[in-house]
């Protein structure tokens, strides 16, 4: 389990960048020094106020936690905690990040425990051996459901069983894996017909992630149809689509592309589809590494591009000054704040 962890209090969030800067520089300079110290002494109430003043300036609400490093001596985390609203400042923050040294490492989420076995979690009055948990796992989708069970854990309240699921899965997979390709999470108070141990959840959870990735390990994308509000409706989006996989960007924008060449289904002829993925790659090449594509929807005469851009940059204006020209008619960009991209939620 992690040495020490403090969960951050409410305060202002403005100057992040500054801030983020701040950090990094007390932490070079005093900081990463004195907390190996203090830990060495096993006394990291020491440092709990540098670290947390410095955590509260980037943003409120982050936590922090300090813990050993899967190659280096140490490791320090700040996790949003699942909040979607704090998820890209953790992200930016290790982005800024110097790199790993012997001493220390980093990580914008918890990380999954080395040894389950030797882990307890204490809710609600009981003691539950994470190693004794048994799970289940049935794919939905790009994602897993997993059905949790534990004979100490039918007595408790409904809150506590999930307190513990989580808690117990962060453990077992990491934050990052959790949130996503982890779905539905229930906690049964009968064991699961086919059910293993919480340590083997690891190894579940990388084969399907491995079916559902490319050999390198990035996102592919997935071919959906339908019907939509104004007929037949085709869809692209990336899997797994979930902002873990570019926190920092946090806006979506929405890109509507019309073409008036297309099939009696309200599809683009095989001349507007050409068209319509160049345009794409041009608008995709102006935008760089200040956002990312992550789906597109295509019915009636309409493709709309779905872009997330990192709200610290001039992305959303680049996608703005980008779509000028285009020969069948008015394109549309409307960019809004969206950190958990619920956008794109229904494409999941």
């Amino acid at each position: 389990m992690p040495l020490f962890r403090r969960r951050q209090k409410p305060h202002g969030d403005d100057g992040e960048a500054a801030a983020i800067d701040a950090f990094w520089t007390w932490w070079q300079a005093t900081g990463a020094t004195e907390t190996a110290r203090a830990v060495a002494d096993r006394e990291p109430q020491r440092v709990v106020n540098d670290i947390s003043t410095h955590v509260r300036g980037m943003r409120a609400g982050l936590a922090w936690e300090l813990g050993p490093g899967a190659t280096s001596a140490h490791l320090l985390v700040i996790s949003p905690e699942g909040n979607p609203e704090l998820r890209a400042v953790a992200r930016r923050w290790l982005r800024a990040a110097p790199p790993p040294s012997a001493e220390w490492e980093y990580a914008d989420a918890r990380q999954p425990s080395s040894n389950l076995d030797d882990l307890t979690l204490d809710v609600g009055g009981r003691t539950v051996a994470l190693g004794e948990i048994i799970v289940q796992t049935q794919p939905a989708g790009s994602r897993l459901g997993v059905v949790m069970h534990h004979d100490v854990l039918s007595p408790l309240a409904e809150q506590d069983r999930q307190q513990i699921a989580f808690l117990a899965l962060d453990n077992a997979v990491g934050e990052d894996v959790v949130e996503t390709w982890l779905g539905t999470i229930e906690v049964s108070t009968e064991p699961p017909d086919q059910g293993v141990p919480l340590g083997k959840l690891a190894d579940l959870v990388a084969a399907h992630r491995a079916a559902h990735l490319n050999e390198d390990g990035s996102p592919t994308w997935q071919l959906l149809q339908g019907d939509g509000p104004k007929g037949p409706l085709l869809a692209l989006a990336l899997v797994p689509l979930y902002p873990t996989i570019a926190a920092q960007h946090d806006n979506h924008v929405m890109v509507t592309v019309p073409y008036v060449d297309r099939t009696d289904h309200g599809f683009p002829s095989e001349p507007a589809l050409e068209a319509l993925r160049s345009f794409e790659d041009h608008l995709s090449n102006r935008l760089g590494g200040s956002g990312t594509l992550v789906a597109s929807e295509t019915s009636a005469g309409v493709r709309t591009l779905h872009y997330y851009v990192d709200s610290t940059s001039s992305g959303a204006e680049v996608v703005a000054g980008a779509v000028t020209g285009w020969p069948d008619g008015t394109v549309r960009v409307v960019t809004a704040h969206d950190p958990g991209w619920q956008a794109v939620r229904h494409l999941a």
